[in-house]
């Protein structure tokens, strides 16, 4: 929990106000940073969380297509085509969207 600062001139609050609008600054930074890395990993996290409970649950043959998926080059072959998949799907959705809110707009 943040300390309470107790301003008693214009120039502290000044100050003050300052710093915060420098910490929030860094803090959006950080987040642009993070959602930045989300959407650049956000198929191969999904895959990579996908595939393990697969393998769990199938045995022998989980254990060969656990194998087959330890392969980086498969590994990104999936992402790939998730990214792909992912793309399509919001295409579509927006697709949809756009006639919806036309309709709309023509009612």
């Amino acid at each position: 929990m943040a300390s309470v600062k107790h301003i008693s001139n214009l120039t502290e609050l000044n100050r003050e106000i300052h710093r915060l609008q420098s910490h929030a600054r860094e803090l959006e930074k950080k987040l642009d940073d993070k959602l930045d890395y989300l959407q650049d990993n956000y198929s191969s996290m999904m895959v990579k969380s996908f595939i393990p409970s697969i393998i769990q649950k199938g045995g022998i043959i989980g254990g060969l297509a656990g194998l087959v998926f330890q392969n980086r080059r498969l590994q990104d072959s999936l992402s790939r085509l998730a990214d792909q998949l992912f793309n399509r799907v919001s295409d579509g959705v927006e697709f949809i969207a756009d006639k919806l809110d036309k309709k709309k707009l023509e009612d």
